[in-house]
């Protein structure tokens, strides 16, 4: 739908760049090329923006998705540097000395076509036999895995790879779904190789399925056949903002802060009315509209969990009131057990917010506030301007979709630790718990760590973390003595080179597992000495000696291989205060600035005798 003068005028008005996406993803409005200029002029006057560097390397017109690239970075707050390859360039980009290689992208974005993979996938699918089939898609697999390969090995960055949907329906129409030749079946299989490959195989590299976007446009206003014939771009208005709107997302999931927390309201926000006037009966939530639109959003909310962000509830109200909801309303998806954090009181939002931050010890930063009130949002935003607030649609129907259009909720891996994090907390105030209860009865903090039962799995050079290792290095920022942030590429190099050892730890106890929350990397510099580069842990295991724990064992393990002598750094920023007297508070001799060494080879002990944690691994000659 295109935008009337007045509700341009009104876009023209918001300060906040979130706001205005929002504004256009819930009414499906997409502004002229002039409108998203002037949008953008209004963007960068009102915001920081951070860079990106964006490579495109394609076989089909790329320059004429610039505006709209330039317009959908703005609103994720990006300033774009782009790089466009030659056309037809495609091997060539993927050389140490190409033009891709010396742009340094942030972001390397493939946009291929079918024919790309396999010269058979421009042939009508009914025309292609089911043994021809399984040999086509074989080798389209092996062709575009070889090329990923290719640009992974010398491209630093993410790699985002698409291939152009089919601009025409099937060509057996409408019996497709029914054909044993289906040819929207055979793509589908296709794509499900590509992503298995690409997730399985390589570092650092999504799949974004164009299809998905074709779905939620619509073909007809996806594509512009004139523009295909004359130019070869194959995008309508509507299709080049919806790409180039993915495109942005994916990078603003990649740079900027990650959110972590999404903070939600009650009232007009889970269901429609408030608990407390309305009560059980009278409140929308349901199958009937508008109920079903609140029901809708609360699976949406689960679905976010699932991506691995942290639910948590904060609401004006009282606490039985809401709490009947949450036990014993029948269509109520979300109950306690979701919820990391609950604030259920008549405090201001804002020192709710604040509290759950120090509750789930996280920084308020990457924390989504999702609220109905004007006034709850402005006072969030006043107070608390790090916060992102979303405020609530008035229209039932725009609820369900109101968190689509924030770009940090988008995800570009999922690992096991994502899963499970909501259990973890769960499982942190059990612990609490136990310490509240030992403390009350006179027990040392000694006697609740030792209470807790706690092993150590510390393993080196694991290539199958990968992902989750570079996520830690992405998202740690208090306790991280560098802050240096690495690649999924960049690591695995790592893991590989005999000049660096990787490890990393999980701790276990009475109560669950943590998953992976300790990385640390030491580099080898010399035949006897070594320099830790980076030492991080997730803030939900601080105050268990973990952290000690993990130090001694790796100086065990670098002093039965030769190394006497280790340096480290501590870079302080405005969040890792917390590390500040890590290095000393543990043997490190301050030898300038920031900069420390200690003696490995006099260190005393075995790792393990000195701490309440059992430790296991790795054995002392492991490098995978």
């Amino acid at each position: 739908m295109k935008i009337p003068d007045n509700q341009f005028e009104k876009l023209l008005a918001l300060q906040s760049a979130q706001e205005i996406k929002s504004f256009l993803a819930l009414r499906s409005m997409v502004p002229s090329l002039q409108q998203a200029g002037k949008l953008r002029q209004h963007l960068v006057s009102t915001g920081m923006a951070k860079p990106l560097r964006l490579g495109i390397v394609h076989t089909y017109t790329s320059e004429l998705l610039d505006p709209w690239l330039h317009f959908t970075a703005a609103l994720d707050q990006l300033s774009l540097n782009v790089y466009h390859a030659p056309y037809g360039t495609t091997v060539q980009e993927a050389t140490a000395g190409s033009g891709l290689a010396r742009h340094k992208p942030d972001l390397t974005l493939l946009m291929l076509t079918r024919e790309d993979l396999h010269p058979a996938l421009q042939t009508p699918a009914a025309c292609i036999n089911a043994t021809e089939r399984q040999e086509i898609t074989e080798q389209a697999l092996q062709t575009l895995g070889g090329l990923v390969r290719q640009f992974r090995d010398t491209i630093a960055g993410h790699i985002l790879v698409t291939v152009l949907p089919a601009q025409n329906s099937p060509g057996l129409g409408l019996y497709d779904a029914m054909a044993e030749q289906s040819e929207a079946q055979w793509w589908n299989a296709i794509k499900a190789g590509i992503a298995t490959d690409l997730r399985e195989g390589l570092s650092g590299v999504s799949f974004l399925d164009m299809d998905q976007l074709v779905m939620q446009v619509g073909r007809d206003n996806f594509f512009d056949s004139r523009l295909w014939y004359s130019s070869v771009f194959p995008f309508a208005p509507d299709g080049a903002l919806a790409v180039s709107s993915a495109v942005t997302s994916v990078a603003a999931s990649l740079l900027l802060t990650k959110a972590k927390v999404i903070v939600v309201d009650a009232d007009n926000t889970l269901w429609g009315g408030v608990i407390g006037e309305d009560g059980m009966d009278g409140i929308a939530l349901g199958p009937e509209h508008p109920g079903r639109a609140f029901v809708d959003f609360q699976k949406r909310l689960l679905s976010l969990q699932q991506r691995g962000f942290i639910l948590a509830l904060c609401s004006k109200n009282n606490p039985d009131d809401l709490n009947e909801v949450l036990l014993n309303h029948p269509h109520q998806l979300l109950k306690n057990e979701h919820f990391a954090a609950q604030r259920v009181n008549w405090l201001p939002k804002p020192d709710n917010l604040q509290s759950i931050a120090e509750e789930l010890n996280l920084g308020l930063d990457s924390f989504v506030f999702v609220d109905d009130s004007d006034y709850e949002c402005s006072a969030v935003r006043h107070s608390l301007p790090e916060v992102d607030v979303v405020q609530v649609p008035a229209r039932p129907t725009e609820v369900p979709v109101c968190l689509d259009a924030l770009a940090r909720l988008e995800i570009v891996s999922l690992t096991a630790e994502d899963l499970e994090k909501t259990a973890m907390y769960a499982q942190e105030r059990m612990r609490r718990t136990q310490r509240e209860q030992l403390s009350n009865t006179g027990g040392s903090i000694d006697d609740y760590l030792r209470s807790l039962n706690m092993t150590m799995s510390v393993r080196l050079d694991d290539a199958s973390s990968v992902t989750r290792l570079a996520q830690l290095t992405q998202k740690t920022n208090q306790f991280n003595l560098t802050t240096r942030r690495y690649t999924e590429k960049e690591l695995a190099g790592m893991i590989t080179s005999k000049r660096f050892f990787v490890y990393h730890f999980s701790l276990a106890d009475n109560f669950g597992n943590s998953g992976i929350v300790g990385l640390a990397i030491v580099e080898q510099s010399a035949a006897n000495t070594a320099r830790l580069d980076t030492f991080l842990m997730s803030c939900r295991v601080i105050g268990r000696m973990a952290e000690q724990a993990f130090l001694s064992r790796i100086m065990s393990n670098l002093r039965a291989r030769g190394i006497e002598e280790l340096s480290a750094d501590y870079i302080p920023t405005r969040k890792n205060v917390l590390v500040e007297t890590f290095l000393p508070d543990n043997g490190f001799q301050e030898t300038g600035e920031g900069s420390y060494t200690t003696r490995v080879d006099s260190s005393a002990g075995d790792p393990g005798e000195d701490f309440p944690i059992t430790i296991e691994g790795p054995d002392q000659d492991e490098h995978i």
